[in-house]
C-alpha cells in the first residue's frame, strides 16, 4: 500500500474536519481531486470505510469491549465487502490515524544516502529494515521511492537464494571441507562455485522488480537460507554417524540419502514458515511496527549464516563430527 493517499487523507481532515468521515460523496471527491487516478485501489478503500460506517465507528468506540477486538472487528466488516484482509487493515489504520490522536514517537533519522549493491552492508540495512525497523524503510521510500528499494532488494534476494549454496561449495573447493572418497574433484567445485556466482549475478541483475518483491522475496530467501544451512548441517552430521556405524555403506551414499531426506522434511516446515514470515512482512510494512515473527526471522538469518561461514571456513565442520 502506498502512502500518499494516507497523508492527503490526514490534510483533508485537518482542513475539513470530521465531517468526511460520514459523508461518503464529499469524502471520495475530495480524495479522487487530491490523489488523482494513480491511487484508485486505495481511494476506493477510504471511501468504502466511509460508506461502511467504519470511519465514523473509530470515534465512538463500544465501551467495555477491547481495542483489539473492535478493530478486528472493523477491519472484517470491510474485508467482507470484498476488500483483501491488508487492503483492509491499511484503510483501517489509515482512518485510525487521521482520526483519532497519535501518541508521540521517537523522530527516525531520515536516510541520507541511496543503498548500493556495491555495498554489502547495504544488504543488512535493507534486511533490518525490512523485518526489524519498517518505519525506517518507509522514510527512505519517502525520500528514494520504491523503485530504488527494488533495485537493491534484488541483489538481496539473490544473495539469500545463492550464497548459502556457493559457500560450501567454494569451501569444498577450496578443500576446507573433509574429502571423502566419493567427493568430486576440487577444481570440479571451484569451477561449480564460478556457475553459482553467474546465476547470483544474473538474478541480481535481471530479478523481478516492482511492488511486493522485496516484501515476498525476502521473505522467501530468508526461509530459504535458513532451512539450507540446517539441512546441510544435520545431513552432513546425520551422513557421517551412518557411516561409522554401518560400514557397507559408503560415505557418500549416506550423505547423499541423508541430505534427501533432511531437505524434504525441512522443505515442508518451511512452506508454512515461509508464509508467515511473508505475512509478517506485508503486516510491517503496510502498518509500519515490526511483528515478533519478523524480528525473530531476522536473528535466525544472521545466526544461519554466521554459523556456515563458521562451519565451511573456520573448522566448524571438525568441530560437530
Amino acid at each position: 500500500m502506498h502512502d500518499f493517499p494516507r497523508q492527503k487523507l490526514q490534510e483533508l481532515i485537518n482542513y475539513h474536519g470530521i465531517i468526511l468521515s460520514e459523508n461518503a460523496q464529499h469524502c471520495e471527491y475530495f480524495l479522487r481531486e487530491a490523489c488523482g487516478i494513480e491511487y484508485k485501489r486505495e481511494v476506493f478503500a477510504l471511501v468504502s470505510a466511509v460508506r461502511e460506517g467504519v470511519a465514523k465507528e473509530l470515534l465512538n468506540p463500544p465501551q467495555g469491549l477491547p481495542q483489539t477486538l473492535f478493530l478486528d472487528q472493523l477491519s472484517q466488516r470491510l474485508h467482507d465487502l470484498g476488500l483483501d484482509k491488508t487492503l483492509s487493515e491499511w484503510a483501517l489504520q489509515s482512518w485510525k490515524m487521521a482520526l483519532l490522536p497519535q501518541p508521540s514517537t521517537p523522530q527516525l533519522i531520515s536516510p541520507s544516502k541511496r543503498l548500493t549493491p556495491l555495498n554489502p552492508l547495504d544488504y543488512i540495512r535493507l534486511l533490518w529494515w525490512v523485518l526489524v525497523k519498517p518505519q525506517q524503510l518507509q522514510a527512505y521510500r519517502k525520500i528514494f521511492g520504491e523503485e530504488d528499494e527494488n533495485r537493491i532488494g534484488k541483489w538481496l534476494v539473490s544473495t539469500l537464494t545463492w550464497w548459502p549454496l556457493l559457500m560450501p561449495t567454494l569451501a569444498s573447493g577450496l578443500e576446507l571441507l573433509m574429502p571423502t572418497a566419493d567427493n568430486w574433484p576440487p577444481d570440479a567445485y571451484l569451477w561449480f562455485s564460478v556457475l553459482l556466482i553467474g546465476c547470483w549475478l544474473l538474478t541480481g541483475k535481471l530479478g523481478n522488480v516492482g511492488e511486493g518483491s522485496v516484501m515476498g522475496n525476502v521473505a522467501f530467501g530468508v526461509v530459504f537460507s535458513v532451512v539450507f544451512v540446517l539441512t546441510y548441517v544435520i545431513a552432513i552430521v546425520i551422513a557421517f554417524y551412518v557411516a561409522t556405524q554401518v560400514t557397507s555403506i559408503e560415505f557418500g551414499a549416506a550423505f547423499v540419502l541423508a541430505y534427501v531426506v533432511t531437505f524434504y522434511t525441512a522443505y515442508v516446515i518451511a512452506v508454512g514458515v515461509a508464509f508467515v514470515v511473508k505475512n509478517a512482512v506485508t503486516e510491517n510494512l503496510s502498518t509500519g511496527t515490526s511483528s515478533l515473527a519478523a524480528r525473530i526471522a531476522f536473528f535466525l538469518l544472521l545466526s544461519a549464516y554466521l554459523f556456515l561461514i563458521w562451519f565451511c571456513f573456520f573448522g566448524g565442520e571438525q568441530v560437530l563430527i
